[in-house]
C-alpha cells in the first residue's frame, strides 16, 4: 500500500540527526523535514486536530534543527519577522489609534521570541496578547502569561468578537494552509473592533521563494517548505476584500523606519496592488536564468515584503 504523507513525515523525523555536520547537510536535512511536513499538513483535513499535531511536530523539529545549526556556528536565536522598522510601524499605528481611544488591545499571531510583543508592551496605553503554535515560555518571560500556545485558528476562538484594535502578523500568513486561509481571515475580521486594523507583513511571492527552498533548491520557483503558499501584495489585498476588509493605510519600509500615508492610504494601496498584479502576470512564466529570474528583477520595485494595513 502507498505510503501516506503523514507516514513519510514520521519516517523523516526518525532519520533526523542533530550531530555536527557541514552546513549544506543542515540545509538539506531541514528542507527534507519541511518538505515532508508541508505535504503532511496539506494532506490532513482543514482545522483538524491531526493537522494541528503535525504542524506542532514539524515546527518543533525545525526549531531544534535551527538551534543546533546555530550552536555549531556560534550564532544566537533569530527573531523572525522582527526588526526596528516594524517596531516603528506599530508605534505609528498605535499613536494613530490612540487618537480614537485611550486604551488599545494589541494581538500578535506568531509571537516567536517575543521581540515585537516586548517592544509594544513598553508603549503606554496598550494591552498585549498573542499566540504561537510552539511557545518558548522561558524566553517570553512575564509575557508568556498573555500568550496562547495553539494554532492561530484555535487561538482566535478564545478572543471576543470586536475586541482587537490592532492585529499584527509578520511572516505568518505564508505558513497557513490555503484551505484554511479565507475562514481564518474571516475570523480575524470578526475579532477587530470597529476602528481596528489588521497589519499583514509577508514575504513577496514575486521575489520568492523565501523559505528553506531558496537555499536547498534554488531553481524552484515556488516555496516547497513550511511556506505553504507565498503571496504578492495584490493577493493579500484581494484576500482581505473577500472578508469585508479594505486597505486603509499605505506603508513603505525605509531602512529602520516605515513611512505611512494615512490620508491617501486606500488609493495608494489599491494602485500598488493593481500595478503589481499587472507586472506579476507579465513575468510569472519567465524561466530562471543563471540562478536569478527576470521575474525578480521586474518585481523588485514592489519590495521584498508586502505590508498591507486593512480595516473595516
Amino acid at each position: 500500500m502507498k505510503e501516506t504523507a503523514k507516514e513519510a513525515f514520521e519516517r523523516c523525523l526518525q532519520n533526523v540527526s542533530l550531530e555536527e555536520k557541514p552546513d549544506a547537510e543542515w540545509v538539506a536535512q531541514q528542507y527534507a523535514v519541511e518538505r515532508a511536513g508541508a505535504l503532511a499538513i496539506k494532506e490532513a483535513a482543514p482545522f483538524s486536530e491531526e493537522r494541528g499535531q503535525i504542524t506542532r511536530q514539524c515546527y518543533e523539529m525545525v526549531d531544534r534543527l535551527i538551534q543546533a545549526r546555530n550552536r555549531q556556528k556560534g550564532q544566537s536565536v533569530a527573531a523572525y519577522g522582527a526588526g526596528e522598522s516594524f517596531v516603528d510601524l506599530l508605534d505609528q499605528l498605535i499613536r494613530y489609534l490612540h487618537t480614537k481611544k485611550p486604551e488599545i488591545n494589541f494581538f500578535e499571531a506568531g509571537v516567536g521570541t517575543g521581540y515585537i510583543l516586548r517592544a509594544v508592551h513598553q508603549f503606554g496605553g496598550v494591552h498585549v496578547s498573542g499566540c504561537d503554535v510552539c511557545l518558548d515560555r522561558q524566553l517570553l518571560g512575564e509575557l508568556s502569561s498573555c500568550c496562547i500556545e495553539k494554532t492561530l485558528y484555535a487561538a482566535l476562538g478564545e478572543l471576543k468578537d470586536g475586541s482587537v484594535d490592532l492585529f499584527y502578523w509578520n511572516d505568518v500568513l505564508e505558513h497557513l494552509p490555503e484551505d484554511e486561509m479565507e475562514e481564518t481571515l474571516r475570523q480575524i475580521a470578526k475579532k477587530l473592533s470597529p476602528e481596528g486594523l489588521l497589519v499583514t507583513v509577508t514575504p513577496s511571492r514575486g521575489m520568492g521563494p523565501h523559505d528553506i527552498t531558496k537555499l536547498a533548491a534554488p531553481k524552484e520557483r515556488e516555496a516547497k517548505g513550511l511556506h505553504l503558499r507565498e503571496y504578492c501584495y495584490y493577493e493579500v489585498v484581494e484576500q482581505n476584500q473577500r472578508v469585508g476588509l479594505q486597505p486603509r493605510i499605505y506603508a513603505v519600509r525605509n531602512g529602520d523606519t516605515c513611512c505611512l500615508d494615512f490620508e491617501q492610504g486606500e488609493a495608494r494601496s489599491l494602485a500598488h496592488a493593481a500595478a503589481e498584479k499587472r507586472c506579476f502576470r507579465l513575468c510569472k512564466n519567465i524561466p530562471v536564468i543563471g540562478g536569478k529570474s527576470i521575474r525578480k528583477r521586474m518585481m523588485c520595485r514592489f519590495g521584498w515584503k508586502a505590508i498591507v494595513i486593512c480595516g473595516k
